[in-house]
């Protein structure tokens, strides 16, 4: 697998290669799906997939036609956003960018979550009171909950209002679309009664028409706080992954020998000529020294020493195996007893450990066949709630025309919009795929995709 690494100039992408972003924004199933149709529309692009639980894509292309530039352009055009990467290897995993966008995004709808949490929890509770107490059947306290609302619905709820933008500029909709016009609907409606009561039938006798404030910043407080779960999800998935990296040193200690290829393999070893290095300066045919207990950093063969290493991270053979001159040793694995001297092999990005790891990712990021039933229902699920809130709130009208009719018709019509979210639809199979191939993985169980995990469900 190739690695695209950032360039000022943004050279055309290599032929036949594999171009692998990171996508920030998507909140949704429907997000992922029109940036899917955005990177296929692309000339020179023979298939593009975008995961939505790994927020990552993967295109593959005509290098003589499309530019990595092009790519990006045409995400960012679809409303959302890819991270600048830096020239890193396969085997740190994402880019520091990436993971510093993430968290960002991460902070700030946690800071949303509070502030509608602290916001809307006064504004419930002068809403839900029913008369138990008298002060809050008072005027002050509609306007009291208009003042704890009105900032909820526009500061934290404007991330939903933005991306439902997006989604009408592109044609489509999504569950941003569902979340804004509940909230909106109903916020219209209540400032409506609020500043303008005589507008309704029972309001014009002296009666104060019901208001719902509370819903609206209740809807953005609990769409946040599920933002917050299944961003905290989707973090756990790599953790598998990460858990692989970690067992890659970070420095490794090259023997001070001059020109590594020109030193002879059987010349005795001192600790002293040994330098701390960081592996990613490593190249093939330096000679690296690995004490007892370290893992070792790189694949190579090994030149002096011997000792017992543990390869269940390869192998699963929980016994050791022996390791003496002319011996291959691999990244990852752990020396037990003695000292070894090793010559450099592969650099970190062409290691069998990195190699492990990128098949890790690819699998996470493939998609199920049963997935398709997922994609196509989500395609169509936000336009047929749509319409089944319109048509609920045209019959309710219809049978009672009422001011309380009118009330409850805009009651079912919100509710309508606000519990249909097509989100854990569309994430459970990408997610099933990535936790199953990441925990395989750790277990030392290789997944090809998800493809063969529904195969495995039918071992008898």
């Amino acid at each position: 697998m190739t690695i695209a690494k950032s360039s000022v100039s943004t050279p055309p992408i290599p032929a036949g290669d594999q171009l692998d972003l990171p996508i920030l924004g998507m909140t949704c199933v429907n997000c992922a799906r029109r940036v899917e149709r955005a990177l296929s529309s692309l000339p020179g692009v023979h298939q593009a997939h975008v995961n939505f639980a790994t927020s990552s894509a993967q295109v593959r292309y005509d290098g003589a036609t499309l530019q990595r530039a092009a790519v990006v352009r045409a995400v960012e055009d679809a409303g959302y956003r890819v991270p600048e990467p830096l020239p890193v290897s396969a085997v740190p995993g994402a880019p520091a960018p990436v993971e510093a966008a993430e968290r960002d995004e991460q902070r700030s709808i946690r800071r949303d979550f509070v502030l509608a949490l602290c916001l809307t929890l006064p504004g419930f509770v002068l809403a839900m009171s029913h008369g138990s107490v008298s002060a809050f059947e008072q005027p002050w306290a509609r306007w009291a909950e208009f003042a704890l609302a009105t900032p909820v619905v526009f500061g934290p709820g404007r991330r939903f209002f933005r991306l439902a933008l997006v989604a009408l500029q592109n044609r489509t909709s999504d569950m941003n679309t569902l979340v804004s016009l509940g909230v909106l609907s109903g916020w219209l409606y209540s400032t409506t009664a609020l500043i303008a009561p005589q507008l309704f039938p029972h309001g014009a006798h002296g009666q104060q028409p019901h208001v719902y404030f509370e819903a609206g910043s209740a809807i953005v407080m609990f769409v946040l706080l599920g933002r917050l779960l299944e961003a905290r999800a989707r973090r756990q998935l790599v953790d598998a992954v990460r858990g692989l990296v970690a067992l890659v040193p970070k420095t490794a200690h090259r023997l001070a020998s001059g020109d590594a290829s020109l030193a002879r393999p059987t010349a005795g070893v001192n600790s002293g000529d040994a330098v701390e290095v960081a592996v990613s300066s490593l190249l093939a045919g330096d000679l690296v020294l690995v004490r007892p207990g370290e893992r070792i950093p790189l694949d190579g063969q090994v030149v002096s020493g011997s000792s017992a290493v543990d390869e269940s991270l390869l192998t699963g053979e929980s016994l050791p195996v022996d390791k003496a001159s002319g011996a291959s040793v691999f990244a990852g694995t752990q020396n037990l007893s003695g000292a070894l001297v090793f010559r450099v092999h592969e650099t970190e990005a062409h290691t069998a450990l990195a190699a492990i790891v990128a098949a890790v990712k690819q699998a996470q990021g493939s998609r199920a066949p049963i997935a398709r039933l997922a994609d196509v229902v989500s395609g169509w699920f936000v336009p047929v709630v749509l319409a089944i809130a319109c048509l609920t709130l045209g019959v309710w009208l219809a049978v009672d025309a009422s001011s309380d009719g009118i009330t409850i018709a805009i009651e079912r019509f919100v509710a309508v919009l606000v519990i249909a979210c097509p989100c854990a639809l569309g994430l459970a199979t990408p997610a099933a795929v990535a936790v199953a191939t990441g925990r395989g993985a750790q277990l030392g169980v290789l997944f090809k995709g998800g493809a063969v995990l529904e195969a495995a469900s039918r071992i008898d």
